[in-house]
């Protein structure tokens, strides 16, 4: 699965007003039922399931300024993701250091396999510094969506 079929507009948000991760966490999950990927019953257990797993082990990567939340939860169909990003920081870690791109995933528990794919499809995108730049500098939605779909072009 590419990166972009889990991703919609409505599910990215640029420069956002959050100040730590569960403001991120909470913004993400909202902006995934907002746009019909996730249904609304489930925003609680997705934002307290994403904080446990964050809990046990973050998974912001200080030294390139990204966050990857994940959980995987019963009632989703197939693996949905939501992203936001900032020129600076989305949030701050405990020690002042910014993460300037958070993207979420959520998965339903029996697509083992996919949600860990798909991880590592998004991991690989983000490693390029260059990738990270142009998305911290995005000016829309559209422009991050169209950014990773350029990215990902002939990847499975």
């Amino acid at each position: 699965m590419r990166v972009s079929e889990a991703l919609v507009s409505g599910a990215i948000v640029v420069r956002p007003a959050w100040k730590s991760l569960d403001d991120a966490i909470a913004g993400l999950v909202g902006q995934l039922a907002a746009a019909s990927r996730l249904p609304h019953q489930l925003i609680d257990m997705a934002v307290a399931r994403i904080r446990e797993r964050e809990a046990v082990a973050s998974t912001a990567m200080v030294d390139i300024g990204v966050s990857i939340p994940h959980a995987r939860l019963d009632g989703i169909n197939g693996v949905i993701a939501a992203i936001a990003v900032a020129p600076r920081a989305v949030y701050q870690v405990a020690d002042g250091l910014p993460i300037s791109i958070v993207a979420l995933v959520l998965s339903s528990p029996s697509l083992s396999g996919e949600h860990l794919n798909f991880l590592s499809a998004l991991s690989m995108l983000l490693q390029s510094a260059r990738f990270r730049e142009r998305l911290r500098n995005a000016a829309t939605p559209d422009e991050v969506l169209r950014f990773i779909r350029a990215n990902e072009h002939g990847r499975n």
